[in-house]
C-alpha cells in the first residue's frame, strides 16, 4: 500500500470519527439559577449540531495540517457544493482538475469520473451505481485522477428521496 493510500485511509477514518462527534446527542443543559430567561440566548438542537460540526472540522484541519489561517477557521482545500437530482448528483464550485469523486459511506466507496456540464466550467454531474436514492452519502472526496491527489471535499447527502433540489452548502 502506498503512502498516499495510507494517508487517504487515515483521513477517511478521521472524518468518520469527526462525523461521530458531530452526530452524538447533546448533554442536557445545566440548570441556571437566578438568571432572567430573556437574557439567555436560545439555542436549538440545530445550533448545537452546527457548533459541533464547525469545531470538528477545525480540529480535523489542525490535525491534518490543512488549515490556511492563523485562526484555524478555514481549510486550504476547496469545498464543493452538491445536490441530488433524480438519479444524479450535480456539483457546483468544482475546482479545475477535479475529475473524479469518491462517494463514501461506512465501508462502501464508489469512485466516479465527473462529467462536466455546459452550465459552466465549475459544474459537473455523476450517476452513482452503488448508492441508490434511499441511501445516504457520508462524504465526498474530489480527486485529480482516480487515485488522487485530493483536490476538494464535498458535503454529506441524506437519502436522495428525502431532500430538496436546492444546492446544499458544504
Amino acid at each position: 500500500m502506498t503512502m498516499q493510500q495510507q494517508l487517504m485511509e487515515q483521513l477517511v477514518e478521521l472524518t468518520e470519527a469527526v462525523k461521530g462527534l458531530a452526530e452524538r446527542p447533546a448533554r442536557p443543559p445545566a440548570v441556571i439559577v437566578d438568571v432572567d430567561a430573556d437574557d439567555t440566548p436560545a439555542q436549538t438542537e440545530a445550533d448545537r449540531v452546527q457548533q459541533r460540526v464547525a469545531f470538528s472540522y477545525r480540529a480535523l484541519g489542525t490535525l491534518t495540517g490543512r488549515v490556511s489561517t492563523a485562526s484555524g477557521s478555514e481549510f486550504d482545500v476547496r469545498v464543493v457544493r452538491a445536490r441530488p437530482v433524480r438519479d444524479l448528483i450535480e456539483f457546483d464550485r468544482l475546482p479545475p482538475g477535479a475529475d473524479w469523486v469518491e462517494l463514501r459511506s461506512g465501508a462502501r466507496v464508489e469512485s466516479l469520473q465527473i462529467s462536466r456540464t455546459d452550465d459552466g466550467p465549475d459544474r459537473g454531474v455523476v450517476q452513482p451505481r452503488l448508492f441508490g436514492p434511499d441511501q445516504p452519502i457520508g462524504s465526498m472526496v474530489f480527486l485529480r485522477s482516480r487515485r488522487g491527489p485530493l483536490i476538494a471535499f464535498g458535503p454529506r447527502l441524506p437519502a436522495r428521496s428525502t431532500v430538496s433540489t436546492d444546492l446544499d452548502l458544504a
